[in-house]
């Protein structure tokens, strides 16, 4: 029971943030539209480097050597997520 309150207070603002920009995705000026799915997926780029880092690791982070490792799990999660928005961006407006 420990592990699981610990587990959504260590993920709580970002899966906050993901659900409000996703509720609110319906205003009418379009800039705060865009700045509404830019936090979505930004939201669901951390939550994406999360797994990663429980899926493909068991390092402890403790070390300078494993804080690197960790920076380039999150780096390359958010340049893949990054690529997909484009895709997804040139696929619909061109």
């Amino acid at each position: 029971m420990n592990n699981l309150i610990n587990f959504f207070t260590r993920h709580a603002i970002w899966l906050a943030l993901g659900v409000v920009a996703i509720l609110f995705l319906n205003p009418g000026i379009e800039e705060i539209k865009t700045l509404l799915l830019i936090t979505a997926v930004e939201c669901l780029a951390i939550a994406l480097s999360g797994i990663a880092v429980y899926v493909y690791t068991k390092i402890d982070f403790t070390s300078y050597e494993a804080m690197h490792c960790l920076g380039w799990i999150f780096l390359g999660v958010h340049i893949c997520v990054g690529l997909v928005v484009l895709g997804v961006y040139i696929a619909q407006f061109a």
